[in-house]
């Protein structure tokens, strides 16, 4: 990335002031920042924000405030009220004297969740009487394989891509094997796809001349249930493309990675030693390519798909 490209830079500013950024990518806007006076004014921004916050006045709240949500908030043996009560607890908080505070807006978002508990729970019991409330999905899952991964899985799982990466040049069919077993991994086509992740996978259209698809499955990664597609060039060597519902880039650990416009996308380009991996947006999933040889060979994929 030019230290001047202040088009990739920006969008990534509030999250590198939030400290959400990949090392790489934090060093990168950093680095950035330090030569360019608009984005580093556009960082100081943040900073003002965040202390006007801090010095809001937060309004004093009745001691009685808890007691009377959790008057108002439904329970299962009452779901014929469901609609009232909320109704009801709504018109409390805009007429409070302190309706306007931070308090308000915390018990607002109380009844929101409470609304959500309550429709994606089934009505479950667990969720009645004393205010204790279990969280559960239409079919009683917590788990959806969209939630963020833990420190720990996420250091576990950047350790198998790591194996995954180093074994990927000599022996690509053992290096897909590795995941398919590590991850519940399912081959299958693009039919076959849609009934286990809901989508077509973007390969199912074709690919750029000079590769082919060699097969594709499906992976309970940790991060996501995603579509792996194997390709290969027209010379043997294997590109790899993951279509995930989650934006992470921090698949390959402590990698050093960069910022680069590749076509008409904003990606996040990982280097590999001998290869590269980059991510991008491709429409409401992200993208995840590896073993891709260059940013050109990013951007021939990345405008063959927008158009596919």
């Amino acid at each position: 990335m030019s230290t001047n490209d202040c088009k990739t830079v920006q969008p990534y500013l509030s999250a590198y002031y939030d400290g959400e950024l990949a090392a790489g990518q934090a060093t990168t806007v950093a680095e950035h920042v330090e030569s360019c006076e608009l984005c580093a004014v556009e960082l100081s921004s943040f900073e003002s924000i965040g202390s006007d916050f801090a010095q809001t006045p937060i309004p004093a709240n009745p001691s009685d405030l808890w007691e009377r949500i959790e008057r108002e908030l439904p329970t299962a043996a009452e779901p014929e009220t469901l609609s009232r009560r909320f109704a009801t607890f709504a018109t409390w908080v805009r007429a409070s004297p302190y309706g306007g505070g931070l308090v308000s807006m915390a018990a607002s978002a109380l009844v929101m969740l409470g609304a959500a508990l309550w429709f994606g729970g089934d009505n479950n019991p667990d969720m009645a009487g004393g205010g204790s409330m279990a969280m559960h999905g239409s079919h009683g899952h917590q788990h959806d394989g969209k939630e963020a991964m833990s420190a720990e899985h996420m250091a576990e799982f950047a350790g198998v891509m790591d194996d995954y990466l180093q074994k990927l040049p000599s022996d690509p069919d053992g290096a897909e094997q590795m995941l398919l077993t590590k991850y519940d991994g399912e081959t299958v086509d693009s039919d076959g796809a849609v009934k286990l992740v809901g989508y077509r996978p973007i390969v199912s259209s074709g690919l750029p001349e000079g590769y082919s698809l060699a097969s594709t499955s499906v992976l309970k990664m940790p991060c996501c249930t995603c579509v792996k597609a194997v390709c290969k060039r027209s010379d043997g060597s294997t590109l790899v493309l993951f279509e995930h519902d989650d934006e992470e880039t921090a698949w390959f650990g402590d990698r050093r990675q960069s910022m680069a416009m590749c076509g008409d996308k904003d990606c996040c380009l990982v280097d590999l030693d001998s290869s590269i991996a980059a991510t991008w947006k491709q429409g409401s999933r992200s993208v995840t390519a590896v073993g891709v040889r260059d940013q050109d060979e990013v951007t021939k994929l990345v405008t063959w798909l927008d158009k596919s």
